[in-house]
């Protein structure tokens, strides 16, 4: 018999009806046997504290168990070099086990074959970053840090709040365009060898759409609205 998974939304959705209906009913309506309805009750705690992907099956990562002895010693570490906008490589990573955790780094080594440590020391803390929500990117610049970006969100938040709390949540709206191109032309044509290559004005230029999204301050999400131009 095969075993049937549920996201972490679908049993947020279950508990939340949970409040108000009996778990009767709330099995028959999301055809969900009770004693799983009860296993979710014991981890109501944790499924609303949860602050991850919803699309998630559990709210512990499944697979191997850690071979680091103090992931959030580490992941802390990351994330306060990331938060100063520090250029984070693996080798901060490595000397920073030296510094905190030496004993568990030469043992780790020395199972290890001559000659294949760092490796082996390399691929562990790649699958450590990526079991922890990093990725390896390109860095990008920017004028204004990240706590600067972030005290700047906080008073326009603060200073919108003071403006308008007046106006109930059925009011408010948060509205945000994105633009986008289609019918553009094409970055290579057939023409004849030795022949021109030209195209008319027509055929020079993509044309532009605009998607307005729009949500309301109580979570209702309003129609996707388009903008073509003529």
């Amino acid at each position: 018999m095969t075993r049937i998974t549920y996201p972490i939304a679908f049993k947020l959705e279950a508990l939340k009806l949970l409040e108000t209906l009996s778990d009767y009913k709330v099995a028959a309506l999301l055809n969900v046997a009770r004693r799983t309805l009860r296993n979710w009750q014991k981890q109501r705690n944790e499924l609303l504290a949860y602050k991850g992907n919803k699309k998630r099956l559990k709210v512990r990562p499944g697979g191997r168990p850690e071979q680091f002895p103090d992931p959030p010693g580490l992941v802390q570490y990351i994330n306060d070099l990331r938060d100063a906008e520090r250029a984070l490589t693996t080798m901060h990573i490595i000397n920073w086990i030296k510094r905190n955790q030496r004993t568990w780094l030469l043992d780790y080594l020395s199972t290890k074959a001559a000659g294949s440590g760092y490796k082996s020391l390399l691929q562990l803390l790649r699958r450590f970053c990526r079991r922890h929500g990093f990725s390896r990117q390109r860095p990008a610049k920017s004028k204004k840090t990240q706590g600067d970006l972030s005290e700047l969100r906080d008073e326009f938040a603060l200073e919108f709040h003071r403006s308008y709390s007046a106006h109930s949540k059925e009011c408010t709206y948060n509205v945000d365009e994105t633009g986008f191109y289609y019918d553009m032309p094409p970055h290579y044509i057939w023409a004849v060898r030795g022949g021109s290559s030209k195209i008319s004005a027509g055929e020079k230029h993509s044309m532009r759409m605009t998607a307005v999204l729009t949500a309301r301050a109580d979570g209702t999400k309003l129609p996707i609205m388009f903008i073509m131009k003529g």
